[in-house]
């Protein structure tokens, strides 16, 4: 159907059309100039669509196919005779709910705004169904063409759902990208008039004519293209690609379209990257097609790798719908974690490669993700938040325990449930690493930071043990990630017991040693039982005391304060050091020590007497004093 001119406003053009079911913007320009016999150029600055440059000519940009400003769209429905309604559904504006990059370029466009790179949105028409273009069989588009469909300007559509095809993206005569000659114009080699709207407008490799008339183009017809049966998608695509559609309808959720495609968007950058550690194993065009463009485009030596989504509409399937299976997955976090590039995370070797593209879009586009996603993916990339760049990182969002709820070592039964299979390292600094691993995710900053505020003292070089066995464990294959999980399970089992601030029992402990007064009573009762031998030496009461500090702060002996009147004495210091080491061993080894043995349940009820004392007795507060060594003393003794 055709409007005719009714001769009612200057500025409208003689006769106009009514825009196809999804039709675009450029595409209704082709069809409209094709009819009128004139150039799209023509056309755009007759409906006001062409803008005027530094260089004197009126071009009409390719971003009018996303958005077109109020004054604009307004010139552009009276020249056409279109109503508001129809000239919006020409342009993406009315999916930005729905389809996050296309709400990028919307914001990018205002005032004082530089618009975002959004590389999930093509700037022009890149892909295309021969069937569509070649029309439905009615009068009009038998004459012009069918519509070159807005949707095809979306990386995540791929495949014609009518005609059950993949779509195209190079012209069937020259054997080049349809959009390539755009140069970001809505058209491209707009000033060239008399070509069908399905013509392609490339420069024809053997033509000795220039480009900037037809005789120079290619002319190819892109609605003559034939299909292979064996080149079709398979069902699992189609229904992919059927669900992407409908969630751009307005029936569907616009916030949960918005996560989804911005959670796709993310895992298919991964498995573009990591391709073919994410390969699916089902044979197909699809697949085929990701293997060629991954072995043309990433290169072995490249410092970096492109995670942009493919214009071949084959490959480009395969990759969504690799990262469509993940993003669904009941275990979304174990599912990510094949992903995640372990170069990332180590720093390891002398040239890394760095994926810095997804490192900047997580940082980015994260907010726009689900809850979901956002924890299971924040531990396993690289991209921690930071205050600013190259600032002190942030604590993970989420977090349901404070850091000063974290043992400084893992307490047995949590350790032997999730760290316990884990060989190649020592479970004592596994369970230190674990604990500083929990502390970074609540506070931020570095595991070195970490360390030091559960009271690992740390080394000359810095090394809390990851320097050396853990650091070269930690990076073996495929420990990273399971060492993760573990405490992520260790963290679950944190946050589901009792909160206890452990940072606080540490502040009153800092100084602490068990008082002579109580060290009496509790050897009095253990000579008490017969077969007991007398323990009564002081250094052996220093010795405990350092027991009694690692069951009331969960922490490791190794760290327990020195006593303050023997720490500035070397030689003092160092018989204290072996008789802790030797006392906490007899202590852990009972059943070879039978006055020991008596021992230990005394030393355990007091350090629970002295923990209790602690937790409900003293007032929380970050900013207290540690109370006096003699109160708890007195107290715990009390209750004897």
């Amino acid at each position: 159907m055709t409007r005719d001119d009714l001769g009612t406003r200057q500025t409208q053009l003689p006769r106009s059309l009514d825009p196809l079911p999804e039709e675009c913007l450029n595409g209704y320009v082709l069809r409209l100039a094709h009819r009128l016999g004139v150039s799209p150029d023509h056309i755009a600055r007759r409906t006001g669509l062409g803008e005027l440059k530094d260089n004197g000519q009126t071009v009409a940009m390719a971003v009018r196919s996303t958005v077109l400003p109020a004054t604009m769209a307004a010139d552009f429905a009276t020249a056409t005779r279109l109503t508001p309604a129809e000239t919006i559904r020409l342009t993406l504006a009315d999916w930005a709910c729905h389809y996050p990059p296309i709400s990028h370029v919307l914001n990018g466009l205002r005032p004082g705004r530089q618009t975002p790179q959004v590389d999930w949105l093509f700037s022009t028409t890149a892909r295309y169904c021969p069937d569509c273009l070649a029309g439905d069989g009615s009068p009009v588009q038998d004459r012009h063409g069918g519509p070159w469909q807005r949707a095809w300007r979306l990386p995540v559509f791929f495949a014609c759902l009518r005609h059950q095809r993949f779509l195209e993206h190079l012209c069937p005569t020259c054997r080049r990208p349809v959009a390539a000659s755009a140069h970001g114009h809505l058209i491209g080699r707009p000033s060239i008039p008399g070509l069908h709207p399905a013509q392609c407008r490339q420069r024809h490799p053997d033509a000795d004519k220039p480009p900037r008339t037809r005789a120079g183009l290619c002319q190819g017809r892109l609605d003559h293209a034939g299909l292979h049966p064996a080149d079709r998608p398979g069902p699992e695509l189609l229904a992919l690609q059927a669900r992407i559609a409908e969630m751009l309808t307005p029936q569907h959720p616009a916030v949960q379209a918005g996560h989804y495609f911005t959670e796709l968007q993310l895992v298919t950058a991964l498995v573009i990257i990591t391709w073919p550690r994410s390969r699916p194993d089902v044979p197909g065009p699809a697949a085929a097609a990701a293997d060629q463009h991954v072995a043309r485009h990433h290169s072995p030596d490249s410092p970096t790798r492109s995670n942009a989504p493919p214009t071949d509409a084959r490959a480009c399937a395969a990759f969504l719908h690799a990262a469509d299976t993940i993003v669904a997955s009941d275990s979304l976090r174990a599912a990510l974690a094949r992903l995640a590039p372990e170069e990332n995370r180590t720093r390891t070797g002398i040239a890394p490669v760095r994926h810095h593209t997804w490192d900047r879009a997580f940082k980015i586009y994260r907010g726009d993700c689900s809850e979901r996603f956002q924890l299971s993916a924040e531990t396993l990339v690289h991209s921690f938040r930071r205050t600013k760049p190259g600032g002190r990182r942030i604590p993970l969002s989420q977090v349901a325990y404070r850091p000063e709820h974290v043992p400084a070592f893992i307490p047995h039964e949590w350790a032997d449930r999730h760290l316990g299979h884990f060989t190649g390292a020592s479970q004592r600094l596994l369970r230190r690493t674990a604990a500083t691993y929990l502390v970074r995710r609540a506070r931020g900053g570095s595991l070195v930071e970490a360390a030091r505020y559960l009271g690992i003292r740390i080394g000359p070089q810095g090394a809390i043990g990851f320097g050396g066995v853990i650091g070269r464990w930690i990076r073996a294959q495929d420990n990273l990630h399971a060492f993760e999980f573990a405490v992520d399970a260790i963290a679950a089992e944190l946050e589901a017991a009792p909160k206890i601030d452990y940072q606080h029992r540490r502040r009153c402990l800092a100084d602490w040693a068990l008082p002579p007064s109580a060290w009496h009573r509790l050897v009095s009762q253990l000579q008490e039982q017969p077969g007991s031998r007398a323990i009564t030496d002081d250094r052996k009461r220093l010795a405990v005391s350092a027991y009694l500090w690692a069951q009331a702060t969960q922490g490791e002996y190794y760290f327990s304060p020195c006593p303050p009147h023997i720490a500035a004495d070397p030689e003092a210091h160092e018989k204290w050091t072996r008789e802790r080491r030797a006392t906490m061993r007899k202590l852990q080894r009972t059943d070879q020590q039978p006055h020991y043995r008596r021992l230990k349940p005394l030393l355990d009820d007091y350090a629970a007497q002295l923990t209790k004392a602690i937790d409900t007795e003293i007032p929380h507060s970050t900013t207290h004093r540690a109370p006096e060594t003699e109160r708890f003393s007195w107290r715990v003794e009390q209750s004897h």
